[in-house]
């Protein structure tokens, strides 16, 4: 009976949709299809959750420390940059911003690389970022930084901007100026510090 019900919900959600599917006209399937070739610029806005970090400290001549923490930390960002469609499907890219955390804010700079599923203006998309990082802390410091994740991009039929919602991962390496607590004294240049945040994101993007 359980089976019957579940059939009975499927019929009644995909048959409807094909019935759609078959009364559009093909001017308005030539509406809602995309056609990307060539360059788009935007920007987006995130809002992260740091939810575990690692830190790393190696005094020179002495054995490395890490320490893990699992936590619920708050942070954003915001994102700007242009991509290259070589297709309809696949985008390159490169973006910079700014990322405020709870403990640094970091300057991104990324290559990106999107995958858009389908023919249609509305769509879904895998995503992957690689690049560094600048981090003003007593100095310029460069770190590392990788994300990925999916998302869906709707487009009015009649309209050229684009908006964008993502979910993502983020790993975020930084290499923070050392501060050593106690009293002794060290040169900082014989210590190494490391600090790796993991954190989940929502994103928010129009691009045109």
């Amino acid at each position: 009976m359980k089976r019957f019900i579940l059939l009975l919900l499927a019929m009644a959600i995909i048959v409807p949709s094909a019935e759609a599917k078959k009364r559009e006209t093909p001017e308005e399937i030539a509406r809602k299809t995309r056609s990307y070739k060539g360059w788009e610029w935007g920007a987006s806005g995130r809002f992260n959750l740091v939810f575990y970090d690692m830190n790393y400290t190696k005094i020179k001549g002495e054995t490395g420390v890490k320490d893990y923490r699992a936590q619920a930390k708050f942070g954003g960002g915001v994102m700007i940059g242009g991509g290259y469609f070589f297709d309809n499907h696949w985008r390159l890219g490169v973006e910079v911003g700014a990322q405020i955390q709870y403990d640094h804010t970091v300057a991104p700079i990324v290559a990106t690389l999107h995958y858009y599923y389908g023919k249609r203006k509305t769509c879904f998309f895998n995503f992957v970022n690689v690049g560094t990082n600048m981090l003003l802390n007593k100095g310029v410091r460069f770190g590392a930084n990788g994300a990925g994740g999916v998302g869906i991009r709707i487009q009015n039929p009649d309209s050229k901007n684009k908006f964008e919602i993502s979910l993502g991962y983020q790993a975020l390496m930084m290499r923070p100026h050392p501060d050593l607590n106690g009293g002794f004294q060290y040169n900082p240049k014989d210590v190494e510090r490391i600090k790796l945040d993991q954190s989940v994101f929502i994103g928010l993007g129009i691009y045109f």
